[in-house]
């Protein structure tokens, strides 16, 4: 069985108050996690889910 590996994402350019800032939930990058278009998820990570569950 092999291992699937996460490649670690670029940092984000942060256009966000640093009091809405939070860890991804799946790879721990800071993200905008509060407030107005946040997500728990990274763009990275997200765009990740979306390929693999599609939606």
């Amino acid at each position: 069985m092999s291992e699937q590996t996460i490649a670690k994402p670029r940092p984000q350019v942060v256009t966000w108050a640093p009091s809405q800032t939070g860890p991804c939930a799946r790879c721990g990058t800071p993200t905008c996690r509060y407030g107005v278009g946040a997500s728990p998820l990274c763009a990275a990570c997200k765009a990740a889910r979306k390929a693999q569950y599609g939606g």
